[in-house]
């Protein structure tokens, strides 16, 4: 959770969340387990298929098998690294970002999520970003006129809600992220509407 009170120009580090990790395992085990049990049953039993004890008996030891070795997989990964940063200077990803993504870059900060799935947060890019901010960029709208667009999942995030990130970057965005054009009074950049984007970017 996001203690934006704590100090304000502290430098705050996110990590993924264990448990998230842990019921993707879980899905691609079971997922694998599936694949395999069809074509082993392909291969004995043809078209046919395998007698319902003969199915419960390799089903069950796959399922086991394969949920613990993805488990056993995610256990042995280093999630102790920070795979956000938000500061004072601006926006890292070390994951996927060769350098800092500075506030002066962002245009807009907003939430997106359609259909039932989970809210993530899109930080709209300025229109005038210098050629070396274009490699952080991780995702672009679908649409042909949308803008380009770096998107986050805190539902990934370890111990991390989505409004109290969302709060966090609007205020470091406001104190940090102004730049001569808009000191100067100059029109904003268009608004951007969640209705234009259609999936998360991993």
């Amino acid at each position: 959770m996001v203690d934006s009170a704590s100090s304000e120009h502290a430098e705050f580090e996110f990590f993924h969340s264990v448990r998230v990790f842990y019921v993707l395992a879980v899905a691609c085990g079971i997922a694998l387990c599936y694949c395999l049990f069809q074509l082993v049953e392909i291969f004995f039993a043809g078209r046919e298929g395998l007698a319902p004890l003969t199915r419960a008996a390799i089903l069950i030891p796959l399922v086991v098998g394969c949920s613990s070795l993805a488990m056993f997989c995610v256990s042995r990964m280093n999630l102790q690294k920070a795979v956000l940063i938000i500061s004072p200077a601006g926006i890292w990803m070390p994951a996927t970002m060769p350098q800092l993504l500075p506030w002066t870059s962002v245009s807009q900060i907003m939430l997106f999520g359609e259909y039932g799935s989970p809210k993530n947060i899109a930080v709209i890019l300025r229109d005038s970003l210098d050629p070396g901010t274009h490699p952080q960029v991780t995702k672009v709208s679908p649409g042909r006129s949308g803008p380009q667009s770096l998107v986050l999942s805190p539902a990934l995030l370890r111990n991390t809600k989505t409004d109290d990130l969302l709060v966090l970057m609007k205020r470091y965005h406001k104190k940090f992220g102004r730049t001569p054009d808009a000191d100067s009074g100059a029109p904003d950049q268009p608004t951007f509407h969640s209705s234009g984007w259609t999936g998360i970017e991993e």
